[in-house]
C-alpha cells in the first residue's frame, strides 16, 4: 500500500480535482464560465480543447514524464486503466508532482 501523505498538498488536491472533473484546465472552464474565450479552453500545446485525457495521455508538453510515471512496457494506458490499482494511482500521483499538470494556477504575491 502506498501513501498519498509523501507528496505536497497540491499534487493530492490536483488528483481530487482530476478525478472529479474539477482540474484547472480547459474543460473544466468551458463547463464552468461560459464567458470563456478559444484560448482559455485550448492547451498551450495548440489542441484546441485541452482534456483530462489528452493532458494524461496525449500532450506533447508531458511526453517524458508521461513515459516516466505512467506508461505499461512503453505504451500509455487508457484513461480508466490509470486509476484501477494503488500502484497506477501512484504513478499518477508522481506524474502530478514532477509536472503540476491541471493544478491550479498560483497567483503571484506581490507585496503592497
Amino acid at each position: 500500500m502506498f501513501s498519498p501523505y509523501k507528496f505536497s498538498r497540491l499534487t493530492r488536491s490536483t488528483f481530487y480535482r482530476v478525478v472529479t472533473g474539477h482540474a484547472f484546465i480547459g474543460e473544466y472552464t468551458q463547463r464552468f464560465y461560459p464567458r470563456h474565450t478559444q484560448e482559455q479552453i485550448a492547451c498551450p500545446c495548440g489542441e484546441p480543447f485541452e482534456t483530462v485525457e489528452h493532458v494524461l495521455l496525449h500532450c506533447p508538453r508531458y511526453t517524458a514524464a508521461r513515459r516516466k510515471h505512467l506508461t505499461a512496457f512503453g505504451l500509455p494506458r487508457t484513461l480508466p486503466q490509470l486509476f484501477d490499482k494503488p500502484e497506477r494511482v501512484l504513478g499518477m500521483l508522481r506524474f502530478l508532482e514532477e509536472t503540476g499538470a491541471c493544478a491550479k494556477p498560483r497567483a503571484r504575491w506581490e507585496p503592497g
